[in-house]
Formats: C-alpha cells, structure tokens, sequence
C-alpha cells in the first residue's frame, strides 16, 4: 500500500474534475479554493507523475458489446499473456488478480460479431492462456462515473453542476467522420480545448461545441477523471460474482449502485447475474462489506470474489507497476 500523496486541496481538485471533468480551471476554482493558474500548475503535475489523468471511452450509446472474461494462465505466463493482450484495443482494462481466476479482461467490441472474433479467433492465437470463461454483459448498471473521492461537500458539487450544466443533445446525429476524428482528440486528450479541437478537425468553434455536447449527452462518448488507485486513499481493488434470483436483479443492482465503494455493476450471461468491482481502504473491508452484503441483501449470494494485485491497463491506459500511468 502506498502513503497518500495527495493534499487536501488535490483531492478536492480531482473531485471537482470527476463531477466536471472538461471544467474551465476558472470555473473549478471558487469551488477547490485555489486560483486558476494554480490549478492548471497542479493538474499538469499530476498528470506528469501519473496520478490523475481524464480517460475517454465508448458509452452504452454507441451499443457497444461489454464482455468479462476471466482467464488462468501459467504462473510464468501472466505476464507475458497481459502484455500481449494490453495491445488490442478491444481490451479495456487488465486486472491481474489472486482467487478463482488469474486475470479478468474487460473487453469492448463494436458488437456481438465482433466479439465472436475477438474471442474465438484471437484469443486462440496468445501462448500461455491455459482456460477462460467470458461473461457478456447484459447491461452496465452504473460504472465509475458516478463513483467520488468524496472531498467536497454536496452544496459544493450541487453548485458546480449549477455553474457547468450537464451536456444537452443538441444533434439529432453527429456525422461519423466528425464524431470518430473527436472521439480520437479526446482519446489523446480528454480535456482538450474547443479551439484546438476546431483546429484539427476543420470545422467552426460552433459545431465542435454541438458535437461534443451532443456525443457525450447521448453516452457514445464517455470522459471521466481517472486517479491512480493505490495513491488514492482506496487502494483495495477487488472483483464480486455474485447469483441473483432473476426476480431481484434489478433490486440489488440498484442497491449495489448505492454503495461508496463499488465502481461497477453489471448484469451478466453466464454462471454469475452480477459482476461487482469495488475500491476499499483496507483489506479488512472485504469482510465488512461481504457482512454488510449478506444483511441487506441476504438472497444475494456472492459466488466468488479475487483481488486485484495489479492493472497493466485501465481504460485503455498502460499503468506501470505501481498504478500510475505510463506518461510516454
């Protein structure tokens, strides 16, 4: 485990940039009580160092394919199978984790097809994976958007969200073109600048400002502030599976969603109703939710659960050893 490198003052920055992540360093700072140059001088730090940055994904309205595969590998292939897979841009995230399984995948793909391939064909071709099992999600409940450091109080981020309105489709339909050249500007840089934007794609200020309030109004695209996990003050990563009567998923995802410490609930094919990842401050947490579960939800039973021990990619994002992005 590591010491807590952040500062008051950081951590409500970052719970600033989680509500509003593309927020005006002005804007933030009547709210973080820092000027905006300081806050500008801060960010750029701590992106430097690797412990915070703004990730960019596909959301559930581009109705892409989310897809949990567990795999066990050789204990001298774990590895050398996450750095090869690490490369595909279908992989979203790589767990390396201790229990039942010995890495779980977060896999997104354009649809069930290309899934099919992914799985079936490509897998087949990567040396040292010994078995797997994979989960197609039925439907991503909540994940780490909604998820707070918790640093500012609720006046402060209910004053925020009054400052910089969420964003409102303005669009019926954004042009491919234009919405794959932005997807791959936010992608480089989350928090890139409207006047850059237009810079690069050719188009006015105008249109880029209805492009982006209209991608991520409609969740096609997903933006989202990222701190590295074991310098965060929650540095227990852990992974549940859990079965579920049919009649009450809802009910407990709902419930699940919540919780401080979960980031992810998922509805699920296969052997599990739900997948759960959650963040703790100490290990001792496994057991006192894994009680709290079990009281409030007693026809909720928790399968299986494994710890994280590391994530060479999160988001997309190569992570060294210690958890920070890799800054190349």
């Amino acid at each position: 485990m590591q010491d807590l490198v952040f500062d008051e003052r950081d951590l409500r920055l970052l719970h600033a940039l989680q509500v509003r992540p593309r927020a005006p360093w002005a804007t933030l700072a009547p709210t973080v009580g820092a000027d905006p140059v300081t806050l500008a001088r801060r960010w750029e730090q701590l992106q430097e160092q690797g412990l915070a940055w703004v990730g960019c994904y596909p959301g559930a309205g581009t109705g892409a394919v989310t897809a949990f595969l567990e795999i066990e590998c050789a204990p001298a292939s774990m590895s050398p199978v996450a750095e090869v897979l690490a490369n595909d841009p279908e992989v979203l995230t790589i767990d390396l984790t201790a229990g039942g399984r010995d890495m779980i995948v977060t896999l997104v793909c354009t649809d069930d097809a290309a899934l099919s391939r992914y799985v079936l064909d490509r897998l087949s071709t990567v040396d040292g994976i010994r078995s797997m099992r994979t989960h197609r999600a039925i439907q991503v409940v909540a994940d780490a958007q909604v998820w707070r450091l918790r640093s500012l109080s609720v006046g402060e981020v209910r004053a925020l969200e009054r400052a910089i309105p969420a964003p409102k489709e303005v669009m019926r339909q954004v042009p491919a073109d234009i919405e794959e050249g932005l997807a791959g500007i936010l992608r480089r840089d989350a928090r890139a600048s409207v006047t850059s934007i237009s810079g690069e794609l050719g188009i006015s200020q105008a249109r880029v400002r209805s492009a982006l309030n209209t991608v991520l109004a409609q969740q096609r695209v997903v933006i989202r502030l990222e701190v590295a996990r074991p310098y965060s003050g929650w540095p227990v990563y852990v992974w549940f599976f859990m079965r579920v009567p049919a009649t009450q998923v809802g009910s407990v995802a709902g419930k699940l969603v919540g919780l401080d410490e979960v980031r992810l609930v998922t509805t699920t094919v296969g052997n599990y109703s739900l997948v759960v990842a959650v963040w703790l401050r100490r290990i001792e947490d496994i057991t006192l939710l894994e009680r709290h579960l079990g009281e409030r939800l007693p026809f909720a039973e928790i399968v299986d659960r494994s710890i994280v021990l590391r994530t060479p990619k999160h988001l997309g994002i190569r992570l060294d050893a210690s958890g920070r992005r890799i800054v190349r």
